[in-house]
């Protein structure tokens, strides 16, 4: 079911590009793009329609999805590096002085940082092989970090990461709840803005889906901003429609609703 928060009429023709979200939105909870809304994707490329995706990962993490579906647009670390067609269209970073202190600050307490700038990362403690955090990081030590950086993950308990955040004001952090995740200052809407001005696309004609708090901005800022039912309350309310989780159909139910594509009643809304 996908209920409507807000009252705004919507066209499918005058959508003319998506941003998907990856992790809780393209992925279930297995980490897998099902075939539903693969071939949902599909199907929208075949109309003319752009899908993207906005993600926090790195490029080479985005790459290994995107690839499913011939993707050529991918703003990732938040909105801090952002490609169209194998072109860099905007491209921002942590500034090495912050980058430096946060990651000697994470060492100094016995914590694992992971420091990721282009296409390239570096540990302390390298070894944690999950896909989000590709490219997997060489061994490095805390002078190598004083480099700008697109991406930090900050391996602390939960009052080191809360003392620590309070002391970011010249980017943007994110507490996943076993790391402080810190990005380039904006959002995943600063990096889709330079895209859609390259394509002359406007913000109107944007489609957004998303479930996480990085994700509030692009869903208000969009001609339509679909929040997963796996999200948080505040990301809910800040979106224009609630779609079902992601591990029943929710992004791909969300895609047929809002460009026609369903056969059948496949969805409900609810107003």
């Amino acid at each position: 079911m996908i209920i409507n928060n807000h009252l705004k009429k919507r066209c499918c023709e005058m959508f003319r590009i998506v941003f998907i979200d990856i992790d809780g939105t393209l992925l279930n909870s297995k980490e897998e793009l099902n075939e539903n809304l693969l071939k949902t994707i599909q199907e929208l490329q075949q109309k003319g329609v752009l899908v993207a995706l906005a993600t926090g990962r790195s490029l080479d993490g985005s790459i290994i999805h995107g690839k499913q579906f011939n993707c050529s647009i991918y703003v990732t670390y938040n909105g801090g590096y952002s490609i169209l067609n194998n072109h860099i269209i905007h491209d921002a970073k942590i500034p090495a002085e912050l980058a430096y202190f946060l990651c000697r600050t994470t060492h100094d307490l016995n914590g694992t940082f992971i420091h990721f700038s282009d296409r390239r990362s570096l540990s302390n403690r390298p070894g944690m092989k999950t896909e989000y955090l590709l490219p997997f990081a060489e061994s490095s030590t805390i002078i190598d970090t004083n480099r700008d950086a697109h991406r930090l993950a900050l391996y602390l308990d939960s009052k080191h990461r809360n003392e620590l955040q309070t002391q970011i004001s010249e980017a943007a952090s994110f507490d996943e709840g076993d790391r402080l995740e810190v990005f380039p200052a904006g959002s995943k809407w600063t990096g889709i803005l330079p895209v859609i001005k390259k394509l002359g696309i406007s913000p109107e004609e944007v489609v957004t889906i998303g479930n996480g708090t990085n994700d509030i901005e692009m869903l208000m800022e969009a001609g339509l901003g679909i929040a997963m039912g796996n999200s948080p309350d505040c990301v809910k309310q800040a979106a224009d429609w609630v779609t079902e989780d992601n591990d029943h159909d929710g992004a791909a139910l969300a895609l047929q609703k809002a460009f026609s594509l369903q056969k059948e009643p496949l969805v409900q809304s609810r107003i």
